[in-house]
């Protein structure tokens, strides 16, 4: 499996959580009926909520490092062929998985990666038994990551309330096949004309005043507050420019039981597509300063993480059971540490901005439709971009790309979406292409090629960055 994403792997382990796309497990035999059975049930779920990651070595209770039980060479006990083989030899369609590894504290810890794409549910075609004949794996089952009464994750056997949400993963991934046939035949079409149908999909054109009142002032509390949390905490922050999310969902959804089952909620449907996620949950942060905290009825939390011998971030965010969401985070530009880095405030990837913005928009699908929004539902996006004069358009971080250097006059940005949710995944880089068209066009008028768009939209759902 190509095209690892060693910061998302990593991320997994520093700061590990379960989610629907995320399980933890202490040390477990992989040669052994009861450990492989683990993984196997593991692997079969995760492939059917369309793909994740298994981390091996954590307390699944307390998230904390387990001491007991671990193999002599880790390494050769979690062997990419050993998991592999359990894969092939149990699971009804054959999917190829990956393990990287991560040294923590003093401890290796494998990380099993599942990959995207299932088109028809996966079940066990074999089974499996343990000391005395009990059943470990059933034959024909279907498992899948589920959410228990009070919003966490675990893995079980598909019940009726499951089925849907197995059905429409699929359902989005064979559609998604058809938008890359679609793309490949309409890339010689007319540039205009496609940015024309993408803003008409999108209702961009039609947004009442009142929705983007509502957005500017979700964007003006969210960084009044940000400013407030940071002055009051007396923290030092380097000079930066910044992308800001608001965020509505428009339309009828469920009202959690109160803000723990929502924070539950949240965190465990949070699809973790980067190593960073927009709106993450750290409730588990050992730094209790970077865990969320309840003000004025929504979660609040700021993030400020600047070591340059790791990654580096600067976050604040608030999410309300109202469906209103803020994000403000600091350009990547100006706060990633190493000799490949820019200057601060000189320079913006091209690339990221993509990625951030698709991120943005394909977390909140996931937000609405755990929530169990209505069908009429929609997510009405407000993006901000500030400290962008005087910046420079360079790929530096993906060499590969080549730009003509186009400098920005204009210092501010804004832009608006509406996302219907019932957007599939195959349409999703249309609605990124227009949140994103006014930001490069300060740059001496740049625009991305929409197929570049597609690409990287598609490889953050399939977690291929």
């Amino acid at each position: 499996m190509a095209d690892i994403n060693r910061e998302q792997i990593e991320q997994l382990v520093k700061r590990p959580g379960e989610s629907l796309v995320v399980e933890i497990k202490t040390w477990i035999s992989p040669a052994e009926p009861a450990g492989q059975a683990k993984i196997i049930k593991g692997m079969i779920a995760l492939r059917n909520r369309g793909g994740g990651y298994l981390v091996i070595g954590f307390d699944d209770k307390t998230l904390q490092q387990d001491g007991d039980g671990v193999p002599a060479d880790v390494r050769s006990a979690f062997h990419v062929d050993v998991i592999q083989g359990l894969a092939t030899k149990y699971a009804s369609d054959t999917f190829e998985i990956s393990v990287e590894f991560v040294e923590y504290q003093g401890l290796v810890h494998p990380v099993i990666v599942v990959p995207p794409g299932v088109r028809t549910p996966v079940c066990a075609k074999a089974q499996l038994a343990g000391d005395g004949g009990k059943v470990l794996v059933e034959r024909d089952a279907v498992y899948v990551r589920t959410l228990n009464s009070n919003n966490t994750p675990s893995t079980a056997k598909a019940q009726w309330k499951d089925w849907s949400d197995v059905v429409e993963i699929c359902f989005d991934n064979r559609e998604a096949d058809i938008g890359r046939f679609l793309r490949r035949h309409l890339a010689g079409a007319d540039p205009k004309a496609l940015h024309e149908f993408a803003t008409a999909i999108s209702g961009n054109a039609s947004a009442q005043e009142s929705v983007r009142a509502r957005l500017e002032k979700i964007l003006a509390d969210g960084f009044a507050r940000f400013q407030t949390v940071v002055k009051e905490r007396k923290v030092s922050l380097p000079k930066h420019g910044s992308w800001e999310v608001g965020l509505i969902m428009d339309g009828e959804f469920l009202a959690p039981g109160g803000m723990e089952e929502f924070a539950n909620l949240l965190g465990s449907s949070n699809p973790s597509y980067t190593g960073w996620p927009v709106w993450l949950s750290s409730r588990q942060f050992p730094d209790k300063t970077k865990r969320p905290y309840v003000l004025d009825g929504a979660w609040e939390t700021l993030i400020v993480a600047l070591d340059p011998s790791s990654f580096t971030h600067i976050d604040f965010m608030r999410q309300a059971p109202s469906g209103h969401f803020y994000s403000y985070r600091a350009l990547d530009d100006d706060i990633v540490p190493g000799s490949n880095a820019p200057t601060p405030m000189t320079t913006l990837e091209p690339i990221l901005p993509i990625i951030r913005t698709a991120e943005a928009i394909a977390v909140a699908l996931a937000f609405a439709k755990a929530l169990k929004a209505n069908e009429q539902t929609s997510l009405e996006f407000m993006f901000r971009w500030t400290g962008l004069r005087g910046r420079v358009l360079s790929s530096w971080a993906h060499p590969g790309r080549s730009i003509f250097p186009r400098t920005s006059q204009q210092d501010a940005m804004t832009s608006m979406v509406t996302v219907p949710l019932d957007t599939a995944p195959s349409s999703l880089g249309e609605y990124v292409k227009v949140a994103l068209t006014p930001l490069y066009e300060v740059f001496e008028g740049f625009e991305v090629p929409g197929i570049v768009v597609d690409e990287q939209t598609e490889k953050l759902l399939e977690r291929r960055l």
